[in-house]
């Protein structure tokens, strides 16, 4: 399976990384971006059970081991940016329903469907190494750079979140000549986006 072997972890010892990662940047993070902090009330556990579970309900195209260092990857890097996981869920979800080999009509790849030319210049920007397509079917590069691109993004707008999600699906240039000539720019993306942020957060609360 590509990305290869996960040499010698346990879930155990995964579990106890990913909740020390989850404690401490909470400590660090306690406002996010959306003005909900999803860990307020929950133990680090639960909130990677959570994900972990939302991941396992659907075809990834990844192992277990895999799936479970996603969460890590997806935790780290949101609240890194101050972004609400879920938030994060809920966009790759919109993007790819959460498979890692996802690839649009425009040639967007992975789960968060970055196309090859923007993912060249993120991998330039976060000092990646890039190879290509194989570079964004790696679903931890995929996300890093995805959530540093949604983040500035959400800079650049001022953390006008639709605008952001527009620009994320259809590209900041689009959007920017849109909003001058007070033009739609793809609501209908960012409706589904916002749709499954709001259902992932109700289910998490029972």
């Amino acid at each position: 399976m590509f990305l290869g072997k996960l040499n010698k972890i346990n879930f155990k010892k995964a579990s106890v990384t990913l909740s020390f990662i989850v404690l401490f940047e909470c400590l660090l993070f306690p406002a996010l971006k959306d003005g909900v902090n999803f860990f307020s009330d929950r133990s680090e556990q639960s909130v990677s059970g959570y994900m972990l579970d939302v991941l396992r309900e659907n075809r990834t195209g990844l192992g277990s081991l895999e799936e479970l260092k996603l969460v890590e990857v997806i935790l780290f890097e949101s609240i890194s940016h101050k972004i609400d996981p879920l938030f994060v869920l809920a966009l790759i979800k919109t993007e790819s329903t959460f498979y890692n080999w996802s690839k649009s009509i425009n040639g967007a790849l992975g789960l968060m469907q970055i196309k090859p030319s923007t993912g060249e210049e993120l991998a330039a920007e976060l000092n990646l190494k890039w190879k290509g397509d194989e570079t964004l079917l790696n679903p931890y590069i995929n996300v890093k750079m995805g959530v540093h691109y949604f983040s500035n993004l959400m800079e650049r707008y001022n953390d006008d979140r639709e605008v952001t999600l527009a620009a994320y699906n259809v590209g900041p240039g689009i959007v920017d000549s849109r909003r001058k000539l007070q033009e739609g720019w793809g609501n209908q993306f960012v409706s589904r986006v916002l749709t499954n942020y709001k259902d992932l957060k109700e289910r998490a609360e029972f």
